[in-house]
């Protein structure tokens, strides 16, 4: 008990001290925050305080390992998976404390938080099995790898969200070691409980200087540093129970920000059809602001619902099968209707959304279908009456409503084609008209003319205008010679009285 006590009053000792240390340094060095439009905070402030979870805890951790007790021969049972975990959680964090330094593409940090949790998995702590009390027992098999994999990715990428608010992420994951800690402590997990006090020790001396108003941030390398120590943590923890509440518990308490993440992803990628990595303002804490309470409350708020979270978690670990999974729904209920409460109509604008889309996805794949086709037909065309007549086909498809190829000589320009769509084909005027310079050849500068039916989605509208414009890129008019000119003339003189379809001269 004594090693507990100065592991956590340790870190949280050396992370205070350590915390005005790097604020110091980063605005020496610039390594601030700069207000934005995406910021709530309207002064640059320190973002490297991530140092202050780093350095406590392999500091205070690493040296346990030679200890000839309990605890120290704990750690050189899982020498391995701790080894790796601890290396792993710094990679993280170097890799955080890069992008906070110098912008880092979201899918490199993918890729590497890929890699760190596959080197976890290759230590040996993996989702093989779990149970539901004495009811049933699952093994993982082949999809153990992946399952852990996605675990830990899942748990930091939450961890990053939710770091938007002072103090926000930092007394979450404090909650969060507290809770795996005590599962550890109820299942004789010594180092495991050394290892998040350590944690816990370093996130409450940071919070000191984090709490509204912050005076330092954690940056990315700190949320990395924390979202992977807590999801590996986790995995560890749970393979040595092999029960659901290994992994519900965590789960629960880090309910927030897994429900925030979710329907971030699923707005971004699903209604708004934009990168997952792509940033905006609509997170939880985002939308408690909107609604005019402070950054405090908005973080005491959060604070509540997680703690609620966790006493049902903290129930769970002395309650059967039965219970257990009836608490781990009361709570994803609780979270659920707190999402649903902020996010006002969700399920009316989501069922709009989707149907908007799905028009928007339908009528896309048949301008693409259209393109690929004419795309097709491009590759034989020889002469410059084919060219025009792909043109036109292509045209008829995508409903415009007329083209024309017009050619400049001694400065003016003059009509040499024009195709119309028959009347009546469009029960609206509402067009879009675009004018393509094709790409020049030896008799001058040619440029297409056309107009767009707009059928309620100016999208679809661009889009086949994009479309035209890259087959007239990959495809441009060739040379027309004096005798299919006379040939077309002739054949156009002898269809001129005829009735109906697209008229084209």
């Amino acid at each position: 008990m004594t090693i507990y006590v100065t592991v956590l009053f340790g870190t949280m000792l050396i992370a205070t001290l350590l915390v005005p240390f790097v604020s110091r340094l980063a605005k020496r060095y610039r390594l601030v925050d700069a207000p934005g439009l995406r910021k709530v905070h309207q002064a640059p402030i320190p973002r490297v305080g991530g140092i202050a979870f780093l350095v406590p805890t392999l500091a205070l951790v690493l040296p346990l390992f030679f200890l000839d007790n309990e605890i120290g021969r704990s750690f050189r049972e899982a020498k391995v998976e701790f080894t790796v975990l601890l290396a792993a959680a710094a990679l993280m964090f170097v890799v955080g404390f890069i992008d906070d330094i110098r912008s880092v593409p979201g899918y490199i940090k993918l890729l590497c938080l890929i890699l760190a949790s596959l080197a976890v998995c290759a230590s040996g702590a993996t989702l093989r099995s779990f149970s539901v009390g004495n009811w049933f027992e699952i093994h993982t098999g082949l999809a153990a790898w992946p399952l852990t994999v996605l675990w830990i990715t899942a748990i930091t990428v939450c961890m990053n969200f939710v770091d938007g608010l002072d103090g926000l992420a930092g007394g979450i994951a404090a909650m969060v070691c507290g809770t795996i800690g005590l599962l550890a402590f109820l299942t004789d997990q010594a180092a495991m409980v050394v290892l998040m006090l350590a944690l816990l020790g370093s996130v409450v001396g940071f919070l000191f200087f984090n709490f509204y108003p912050a005076k330092i941030f954690m940056g990315d390398g700190g949320s990395m540093f924390l979202g992977f120590m807590i999801g590996a943590s986790s995995i560890v923890c749970q393979t040595k129970t092999s029960t659901v509440v290994g992994l519900a518990l965590p789960f629960l308490v880090l309910g927030v920000p897994i429900f925030d993440t979710g329907f971030t992803i699923f707005r971004r990628r699903v209604l708004e059809r934009r990168s997952m990595f792509a940033p905006d303002r609509k997170h939880l804490h985002h939308l408690l602001l909107d609604l005019g309470l402070c950054q405090r409350t908005v973080a005491i708020v959060i604070y509540a619902m997680t703690a609620i979270n966790t006493s049902i978690g903290v129930f769970m670990l002395t309650a059967d099968g039965g219970k257990a999974m009836a608490l781990l729904a009361a709570g994803l209920l609780s979270l659920l209707c707190l999402f649903m409460c902020v996010h006002n109509s969700l399920h009316y604008r989501i069922l709009a959304t989707l149907k908007h889309n799905w028009a928007i996805a339908r009528e896309t794949k048949a301008v693409d279908r259209s393109f690929e086709t004419a795309e097709l037909r491009m590759c034989d065309v020889t002469s410059f009456g084919r060219w025009w007549e792909t043109i036109c086909d292509m045209g008829d498809r995508m409903y415009f409503r007329n083209i024309g190829l017009w050619h400049r000589s001694n400065g003016h320009y003059i009509s040499v084609r024009t195709w119309n769509a028959p009347e009546g084909k469009f029960p609206s005027d509402k067009t879009a008209q675009i004018r393509l310079p094709l790409r020049p050849d030896t008799t001058g500068d040619w440029e297409l003319r056309v107009r767009i039916w707009v059928n309620g989605y100016l999208e679809v509208g661009g889009r086949q205008a994009m479309l035209l414009a890259r087959l007239m890129d990959e495809f441009p008019p060739p040379q027309e010679n004096e005798a299919e000119a006379r040939a077309e003339r002739s054949a156009e003189r002898g269809s001129s009285n005829s009735a109906g379809g697209a008229s084209s001269q």
